[in-house]
């Protein structure tokens, strides 16, 4: 199954000005063969982590929810900070 993403654009244009994260950098964060999945702590759905490295060494955590499948509904991304950081690199 070919999996998209999809992203609110409201939401979008928030991350990008408060976390300088682009579109294009999640989805490749999403091709890191080292990059990690794990539940979101946050728990108003069922959504995940992902924490990946992207092309431009820049590793980002990604939130996202597979409820809308085959897409990945993006709900946010950020650096990798703390415990992030430390998770991806201890696996």
């Amino acid at each position: 199954m070919d999996i998209g993403y999809i992203w609110d654009e409201a939401k979008y244009q928030k991350v990008v000005k408060e976390h300088n994260v682009k579109f294009y950098e999640v989805v490749s964060a999403f091709d890191d063969p080292n990059g990690i999945v794990i539940p979101d702590p946050i728990e108003h759905e069922e959504r995940w982590a992902w924490i990946g490295r992207t092309p431009w060494d820049r590793l980002l955590v990604v939130i996202y929810t597979e409820q809308d499948l085959p897409y990945f509904r993006i709900i946010t991304a950020f650096d990798a900070e703390g415990r992030w950081h430390d998770e991806y690199y201890q696996r």
